[in-house]
């Protein structure tokens, strides 16, 4: 998998060719002061005088010029073990710093923040599940098998499923796990639930984040409340007092992906309590390759999800009316079955 070129790369080549400019414009003062001495013979000290005040001339104009690090990147072109991307990084990645400076969602540090503090990875294959009930094969309620059955029983797809709970209860993604041999990306942002999460021994990615609400990293107030936490906006400062309330690291969908160096997904899960409209326009639809999604709509209503998704070129192939699973299923215009 290929992982982002950053401009800091074209910032230092961009540095060397104004340096060496710069030197070539010393010499040239230097040549030319040379000259007058031959003619007019000023001292040793005036020549030094005017090298210097040559110099420090190109400097200013290289304080000018050279502008500071781009905040644009396009992150498909460094190899994932590329020593520069953990580099850059490196340089000044705190999570205070990348909070307050809103990184763009595709920002080294951002990236980088992920893999190294938050990323578990699969369990191993080999490794037996541990679930509560490992005789009940889909645990979804509907949503597996809608999808499936759209995608033709595909096998070892890719899912990202958020809202995932303790990996097992209400799982929209398991049986696709256990017996398609897909894998993917759990996100739960309720710890308790997330250390549950991990025991199962789950064979995919699995984060202990919640989605950002922007298309950059932020820091949120979040209700922990079984299956049905959420992000907390507004709160009276009582409110933010109560022991159900947690400070929890967002991160856009689009950093994660990029994280685990996966960008095109089979099926993507999206129950958040309320949030799933804004989460999904923090997405840059032109750089993901989504193919099917199934989104709660209890707390959004159906028709804003659907307004939004049709110009991203998205229909509606189904629904689900249960009530712990009203979900719209969406798919790719150009997945459309014939």
């Amino acid at each position: 998998m290929r992982f982002p070129i950053v401009s800091q790369i074209y910032y230092r080549q961009g540095t060397l060719i104004v340096s060496t400019i710069a030197l070539v414009f010393a010499f040239i003062f230097v040549i030319q002061h040379m000259t007058y001495t031959q003619t007019s013979g000023p001292s040793s000290g005036s020549i030094r005088d005017a090298v210097d005040q040559a110099l420090e001339s190109i400097n200013i104009r290289l304080r000018g010029r050279v502008s500071p690090i781009s905040s644009e990147y396009n992150l498909l072109d460094l190899e994932e073990t590329d020593p520069r991307l953990a580099e850059l990084a490196a340089e000044k990645c705190t999570i205070e710093w990348m909070n307050a400076d809103r990184l763009q969602q595709d920002h080294p540090c951002v990236i980088e923040t992920i893999r190294r503090r938050y990323l578990h990875p699969p369990a191993d294959l080999d490794v037996p599940y541990n679930l509560v009930a490992p005789n009940k094969a889909d645990t979804s309620v509907g949503q597996a098998s809608s999808i499936l059955n759209y995608l033709g029983n595909q096998t070892k797809g890719f899912f990202i499923e958020c809202g995932a709970l303790d990996g097992e209860h209400l799982s929209n993604t398991l049986y696709m796990e256990r017996t398609m041999q897909w894998g993917g990306v759990l996100v739960e942002a309720d710890q308790t639930s997330f250390g549950k999460l991990l025991s199962r021994r789950r064979k995919s990615y699995a984060l202990p984040v919640c989605l950002s609400l922007q298309p950059y990293p932020t820091q949120v107030t979040f209700k922990v409340t079984y299956a049905i936490g959420s992000v907390q906006e507004s709160l009276t400062p009582e409110q933010s007092k109560e022991s159900n309330m947690l400070t929890l690291q967002c991160f856009p969908i689009y950093s994660i992906l990029l994280a685990i160096g996966q960008t095109r997904v089979d099926f993507f899960s999206l129950d958040v309590e309320g949030h799933e409209l804004r989460i999904l326009k923090t997405i840059p639809w032109h750089k993901v390759d989504i193919k099917t999604l199934a989104v709660e709509w209890d707390h959004v209503g159906e028709k804003p999800l659907i307004d939004y998704m049709g110009p991203k070129g998205y229909y509606v192939f189904g629904r689900n009316t249960v009530n712990v699973g009203n979900d719209l299923f969406f798919a790719r215009n150009d997945s459309r079955h014939r």
